[in-house]
């Protein structure tokens, strides 16, 4: 029995806006569009901004929360992180579609797939749905693939489903390795400034 707690990682502040997670999965998207609509309803110029997970994108809630936003036109960002496992379960055997990001076009917002691990191509992405929601353009589906680099949780045994070699590939394209060598590339990175 939790206490009524919620988990270590499900935090929130009132002061900036983040509201916590609820513990259930993708029961973030239908809070995130009933904020987007009560903003637009009291005027208010704000864009909501929620992230989930592939398999995620499989649950009622998400379709629910999707369908209202694009009905309504509301200033929501739905962003699914794609790890390409739903706990142990492979994107192939989540999705009839190609990708999370082709659902898009059933709620009547756009749809984008960009490289999660790219910092800056998750930063223009964002950036354009959030200026489209602020000029009451609606919704926007954002799919970033990534890889998750760890198990899902201290119970999964992720050795079960996936190989070494392929964990070790993916920790190559690791988004902190990507964008340290971005930011040394343009001048505003190097050893020195990491050790002050």
């Amino acid at each position: 029995n939790s206490g009524g707690r919620q988990m270590p990682g499900h935090f929130g502040q009132k002061k900036n806006r983040i509201v916590t997670v609820s513990s259930p999965v993708t029961t973030q998207v239908p809070h995130a569009v009933g904020i987007a609509l009560a903003g637009k309803m009291q005027g208010e110029d704000f864009v909501t901004f929620t992230t989930f997970g592939e398999g995620s994108s499989n649950q009622g809630d998400f379709h629910e929360g999707a369908n209202f936003a694009g009905v309504h036109k509301l200033p929501v960002i739905l962003m699914c992180e794609n790890n390409k496992y739903a706990i142990s379960v492979p994107i192939e055997k989540q999705l009839a579609c190609e990708k999370v990001s082709d659902r898009a076009i059933g709620y009547g917002m756009p749809g984008v797939t960009v490289d999660g691990n790219d910092p800056l191509a998750v930063y223009a992405a964002v950036k354009e749905a959030a200026d489209r929601g602020r000029r009451g353009e609606g919704p926007s589906l954002i799919e970033t693939v990534s890889y998750r680099l760890t198990p899902h949780s201290s119970d999964d045994d992720d050795r079960a489903y996936r190989s070494r070699e392929e964990v070790e590939e993916a920790k190559k394209l690791d988004s902190i390795i990507i964008f340290d060598e971005y930011l040394r590339e343009v001048g505003l990175l190097t050893d020195q400034s990491l050790e002050e």
